[in-house]
């Protein structure tokens, strides 16, 4: 990967830092605010998308975000605003903050650890992709100690990590920052809910 494209794909990850403050912004101003928050950045990007991809205009800044696929389409901040607020909405707080930090630091970890180390590419006949297990793994695992470190919850942390690993390296169409949250909250929300039957 050449150098200037690789600063790029950096810069184009450490956007979805802003998780952080989306974890801090629910845990202290709570749910109804970060929802506001959320809705607002969403209407405001797809007024940006809005004259970036049916005028074709050029916003200072904010164009060399876009890979060359999203010429023409929604950026990935689109698709991680509306699975935040689909897990907020739906999931408890806990597992609102394990799915969205999952499909931040997982993403950011694979991504990272593929492209480095990322020897063994074993999905090219199961997911039509040229991920590796080097990076799946260390997805898998930054995954599950969130869950760990939020949850505390081993069998709901699995879950999610399994379902966050799973999806993100499975997709190549579809966006991971909007299946990835929502899988894995979906999936962890279940669990969570049928462990405090038994």
């Amino acid at each position: 990967m050449p150098s200037r494209e690789f600063v790029l794909e950096i810069l184009r990850k450490s956007v979805h830092l802003v998780s952080i403050l989306i974890v801090l912004i629910y845990e202290f101003y709570g749910k109804e605010a970060i929802l506001w928050v959320l809705m607002l950045f969403l209407v405001t990007v797809l007024v940006l998308d809005y004259f970036r991809i049916e005028h074709g205009i050029r916003i200072p800044f904010f164009h060399i975000m876009y890979r060359k696929s999203e010429s023409d389409r929604f950026g990935g901040h689109i698709f991680f605003a509306l699975g935040a607020i689909s897990v907020i909405s739906l999931c408890s707080r806990e597992i609102a903050y394990s799915a969205i930090l999952m499909a931040t630091f997982g993403d950011l970890t694979a991504a990272l650890i593929g492209k480095f180390y990322g020897k063994r590419r074993v999905f090219q006949k199961i997911f039509k992709n040229d991920k590796s297990i080097e990076g799946s793994a260390s997805e898998f695992l930054i995954d599950f100690f969130i869950g760990l470190l939020i949850l505390g919850n081993p069998i709901v942390s699995l879950v999610m990590a399994f379902l966050a690993t799973l999806t993100e390296t499975a997709v190549n169409k579809i966006d991971d920052n909007l299946i990835v949250p929502v899988f894995a909250g979906f999936f962890g929300q279940i669990t969570l809910n049928l462990l405090s039957y038994l």
